[in-house]
């Protein structure tokens, strides 16, 4: 469960609390509380927090209460807790206007309310929660990774982490883009690697929250790991992804991910092979040197079979038999004939497609495919011919031997 606006209202002593503007943004996620009289925030706020002011620094200066919640806002807090009393009787007109406004949750909680009381208890359900999903994210890495006997009372353990037997499952990894290569550009520290990867767990989160999916997870590396409960007829897999995906692009936008989806499953011993095929679909997108990109399993194709084969020597040797001599040819003459051979054959052996996209004349196009017949001693108009070096250009795109 997430810990958001709405749902604080739920707990136990918090009876008194009551919204009074920003009703639009009560499925913000909190993170943690803080107490601050301070109305310069911005050194130590990291977002998420949801704040509690009693006003003895501001008063009622409405100005600078409008300022104050203005800059909070900015800096993605969940919300602000007004302690209502000496120092502020009530929220002004304009700070419920600004916050209505921009869906900014603003609370009023009476001055004789305990807020040490008050902020314990939120924060005890925060570091609950985070204990259950540590406790959770645990037993799916065993599931997932290593070799476990489904038992009852592993089966038992799952339905406590919200596995319905009753239910299919489908998996989704979601990976960071370059992350590597961005961690060494911006030579981030350890602690802010930590934060990213925590922040685009929580959209992913945030995104099952709002489809009313009550989701298994875990995180290795840069990966993260997800079964999600579907329906038979309509799984809509391909939207939550989609929405996955543009989540982590708005709410922190200086990375990518990409999204492989695998197969569905009946039973928790069928978690490992599905997510095995989710993590097989993002090869493709690495393959393909694509990011920002969602991948189903399902539609590789014959890469499908190529995952399948443990040995890569015939492969390779099949490779050589039908296009090496072509690749040789491009290197010794610095010539890319075997990207006009890969763009003809995609575009069904069109010469004006191909010489459009490859800005050439047409003429250029009809030159280089009769150049590549004689490297290849072929005839393109053979189908045999065209299916066997199609083929090997997807067993060239798979080995890595096509750049």
């Amino acid at each position: 469960m997430f810990i958001t606006c709405k749902n604080i209202l739920n707990l136990p002593g918090l009876e008194k609390m009551k919204v009074v503007a920003g009703k639009g943004g009560l499925n913000k996620v909190i993170r943690w509380v803080h107490v601050t009289e301070v109305p310069d925030v911005s050194n130590w706020v990291k977002g998420g927090e949801l704040l509690f002011i009693t006003g003895v620094a501001i008063g009622n200066n409405t100005e600078l209460l409008l300022q104050f919640v203005k800059d909070i806002n900015m800096r993605k807090l969940a919300g602000l807790v007004i302690n209502v009393g000496p120092y502020i009787e009530k929220t002004p007109k304009e700070i419920l206007d600004f916050a209505d406004s921009v869906d900014f949750p603003i609370f009023e909680l009476p001055f004789e309310v305990r807020l040490i009381d008050i902020t314990q208890n939120i924060s005890r359900t925060i570091f609950t929660e985070k204990l259950e999903k540590e406790s959770m994210s645990n037993f799916m890495r065993e599931i997932i990774f290593e070799d476990v006997n489904i038992t009852e009372e592993i089966l038992s353990r799952a339905t406590l982490y919200g596995y319905n037997e009753n239910k299919n499952y489908c998996a989704l990894v979601v990976d960071i883009d370059n992350f590597g290569l961005y961690l060494k550009e911006n030579k981030v520290h350890d602690e802010d690697i930590y934060s990213i990867k925590n922040r685009i767990q929580e959209a992913i989160e945030y995104v099952m929250y709002k489809n009313n999916k009550k989701c298994l997870y875990t995180m290795q590396s840069d990966d993260f790991f997800f079964m999600m409960p579907v329906e038979k007829k309509n799984n809509n897999v391909d939207y939550i992804a989609e929405s996955i995906k543009n989540q982590i692009n708005r709410t922190i936008g200086f990375i990518t991910v990409s999204i492989g989806i695998g197969g569905v499953c009946d039973h928790l011993r069928g978690f490992n092979k599905v997510i095995l095929e989710a993590r097989k679909a993002l090869e493709m997108t690495k393959l393909y040197k694509k990011n920002d990109c969602i991948i189903n399993y399902r539609d590789l194709g014959i890469f499908r079979l190529f995952f399948e084969i443990n040995d890569y020597n015939e492969m390779k040797k099949l490779f050589d038999e039908n296009l090496l001599k072509l690749k040789k040819y491009d290197e010794k003459n610095s010539s890319n004939l075997l990207e006009t051979l890969i763009v003809y054959l995609r575009e069904n052996r069109n010469l004006g497609k191909t010489a459009e996209i490859l800005y050439i004349h047409r003429n250029t196009i009809k030159y280089r495919v009769k150049r590549i017949e004689e490297i290849l001693n072929c005839d393109l108009k053979d189908e045999e011919v065209i299916f066997n070096i199609k083929l090997c250009i997807r067993i060239g795109i798979f080995l890595n031997l096509i750049k």
